[in-house]
């Protein structure tokens, strides 16, 4: 801490005499830096009873974890042309050394550079020169060409950006941070969807109590923007819509709600005629089509636009499970009888289907963004890794793995952004989550962490760029991880 409090008084001292003000000048200057600061405090200031489109100018978008200083370079027509100052102050060039000097009321030896007629900006340089030295990336006397963006982020205090590096197998580095709803824990016992938004740090938990909430996502505080109840209505299944604009709640009743996020307003939409329920639906990656499983093996084809029914597929047996693959052209569809189908969206056809090895009740599916793995879940507790083209190609694929870590039926399959994970988890038994390393074909073996209380998972979820990993359970919580060797959001 001393060392703290010597550091901001030498920041003090910098301020007033090295900028070489007049004494009006700094006494205006610090007047703005105050207003400044108040305006932040204001600005990032979150409460929950504003409306959600103004809390959401104030969700920054997805962030970078570990802060860092992106670099770019410019061309120059002609390389051979010394470098010139980036930038220069015409009020410092204008003020002398004794005028500096008495206007903070300080004295120096006379004669030589600090004669009160020289230049106080050039005092300045002379004594920073003279006790660091010029840093290479300062110098005015290098050509352009000889520029190197990696040196100034070394010698200028930066953290030079390092490069990708795949996830290492064995053990993944994690912290458990504050719950995501711990403002809340009212959306329900049943927590029974997790979605993180799109393109801004903020997640959506709901439950089966009819809440849903909106949470900016930090890790540290996790305040709640907004929370919407809907009277008799167990909300099962929630998805953003339209680029993030619209939620879409689902349950077991012949209507939905869309909640629109800008006007913090819910409508109401009675469902398609043959349409029963909406409570197990997935969003295509453009989210302009909507695949609702209805009855009797039959998928329902929404526009996310007008709510309307545009097409209905059908497959022989009931749907248990559904995924859009990474470009949105194809959809998965996992049944009770362990046979998956899959449909042409182009044309709404059946394209291929094929029998999960060892599957006698499908009850999960995922695909990766990297478009080569499909993972299948089963009621058996058994998870099968195919690779795509195997499971386009024929109706007998041999699973490139089989992932049999968990007993109980398989209820959440989540592939993170990079493909480089899967999550699985079960209900049935308390903390029966495993996290899956596709390259070295394992699990992790510190994940979940010895003695954790995670309680019957319901829902799992990534966030958009694998910062963050969210498991919501029968016990009104959703717990929050921090994975570490993901950057970003």
């Amino acid at each position: 801490m001393p060392k703290q409090s010597r550091k901001r008084k030498s920041t003090r001292q910098i301020d007033a005499e090295d900028t070489g003000l007049t004494s009006e000048k700094i006494r205006h200057k610090a007047a703005s830096r105050d207003e400044c600061s108040d305006d932040i405090i204001a600005a990032t200031s979150l409460e929950s009873n504003f409306y959600y489109k103004d809390l959401f100018k104030n969700i920054p978008q997805q962030i970078h974890l570990d802060s860092g200083v992106e670099s770019g370079t410019s061309e120059d027509s002609d390389n051979q042309e010394l470098r010139k100052p980036a930038w220069s102050d015409e009020d410092d060039a204008g003020i002398d050394v004794g005028e500096a000097l008495d206007s903070q009321n300080r004295k120096l030896p006379s004669g030589g550079i600090n004669d009160r007629s020289n230049k106080y900006s050039s005092l300045l340089k002379h004594k920073f020169e003279s006790i660091v030295g010029t840093p290479n990336w300062a110098k005015l006397d290098k050509n352009k060409s000889e520029d190197s963006d990696e040196e100034i982020l070394h010698t200028a205090g930066f953290i030079s950006k390092p490069s990708a590096s795949s996830l290492p197998a064995g053990s993944i580095e994690f912290k458990k941070v504050k719950d995501l709803n711990s403002e809340t824990y009212n959306e329900g016992t049943y927590i029974n969807a997790i979605e993180f938004h799109p393109t801004s740090s903020v997640g959506l938990v709901a439950g089966n109590k009819g809440v849903a909430s909106l949470f900016a996502v930090d890790g540290k505080k996790n305040n709640k923007l907004h929370s919407v109840a809907f009277e008799r209505f167990p909300i099962l299944c929630a998805k953003f819509i339209k680029n993030g604009d619209e939620a879409m709640l689902g349950s077991r009743h012949g209507h939905m709600y869309i909640y629109d996020l800008m006007s913090a307003k819910a409508l109401r939409y009675n469902l398609p005629p043959g349409m029963t329920h909406c409570k197990n639906f997935v969003v295509s990656p453009d989210s302009q089509f909507i695949a609702v499983a209805g009855k009797w093996g039959e998928v329902h084809i929404l526009s996310s636009v007008s709510k309307e029914r545009i097409a209905l597929l059908k497959q022989d047996n009931e749907v248990t499970s559904m995924k859009y693959n990474s470009e949105g052209s194809l959809l998965f569809g996992h049944s009770d009888t362990g046979e998956v189908t899959i449909w042409d969206v182009n044309t709404r056809r059946v394209r291929h289907k094929f029998l999960d090895e060892g599957c006698l009740q499908g009850s999960a599916l995922a695909t990766s963004s990297s478009n080569q793995f499909l993972a299948c879940g089963s009621a058996q507790g058994v998870v099968n890794l195919y690779g795509m083209e195997d499971a386009l190609k024929s109706k007998l694929p041999k699973p490139r793995k089989t992932i049999m870590n968990l007993t109980t039926a398989i209820t959440g399959l989540e592939f993170n952004a990079s493909s480089e994970l899967l999550a699985l988890a079960a209900t049935d038994i308390k903390n029966s989550i495993k996290l899956f390393h596709i390259a070295s074909g394992s699990v992790f073996s510190n994940f979940p962490p010895f003695q954790s209380k995670l309680g019957h998972l319901n829902c799992i979820n990534f966030s958009p760029g694998t910062g963050y990993l969210a498991l919501g359970n029968r016990n009104s919580k959703v717990s929050l991880f921090r994975l570490k060797h993901f950057k970003n959001y």
